[in-house]
């Protein structure tokens, strides 16, 4: 009779000590993490490229022009594109380029950088135009130099560019179509 107590005993043992061992809990931590950079928000939106900041659309006009000025429509309305970062956030907004070479024969003076829209249907034709950040043109945009903005409200700030064609018209030997060319902006931050 011992020996079966002493067996119901380590049965009861075993129970126990199977038990125990499924009570055991591990714990650990899983670590999380998020890096945030600057940003800034173009029109109001994060895109970081194919951004649309507007047109310079100089118009239709006879091809004996004098002078031709236009200002920027904006791709949001208005005549301006606006930029607006993260607090604390430094950037500068350039041109730098447009699409156009020289082409072989070009109406009117060319600036400094020269800028020419260029007749969709001959591209040896051109014609020369400058911009500005200024609505009296004095202040010509170089590639590649910060433009100063126009204004700056609750942290957005507004930007705007002029666009002029001088010297170019009282001539009939102008030939007439239609004209373009694309400026390259970039905002750094």
């Amino acid at each position: 009779m011992k020996k079966s107590v002493w067996l119901s005993g380590c049965g009861f043992a075993l129970v126990l000590l199977s038990s125990a061992a499924q009570a055991v809990t591990s714990s650990g931590t899983i670590g999380a993490t998020l890096t945030l950079t600057n940003g800034c928000l173009i029109n109001g939106s994060p895109a970081q490229s194919g951004i649309n900041f507007g047109t310079l659309n100089f118009g239709t006009y006879p091809g004996t022009f004098s002078t031709i000025t236009t200002q920027l429509t904006g791709a949001s309305g208005g005549n301006t594109f606006t930029v607006q970062c993260t607090t604390g956030a430094t950037f500068t907004v350039q041109v730098t380029g447009s699409t156009n070479a020289a082409p072989t024969t070009v109406v009117g003076t060319p600036g400094t950088p020269g800028r020419y829209l260029v007749n969709t249907a001959d591209a040896t034709r051109g014609v020369a135009y400058s911009i500005f950040s200024d609505s009296a043109f004095n202040n010509q945009i170089a590639n590649n130099t910060t433009i100063p903005a126009a204004s700056t409200t609750g942290g957005i700030s507004s930007y705007t560019i002029y666009g002029r064609i001088q010297g170019g018209g009282n001539s009939v030997s102008v030939v007439p179509g239609t004209y373009t060319d694309t400026i390259n902006v970039s905002v750094t931050y």
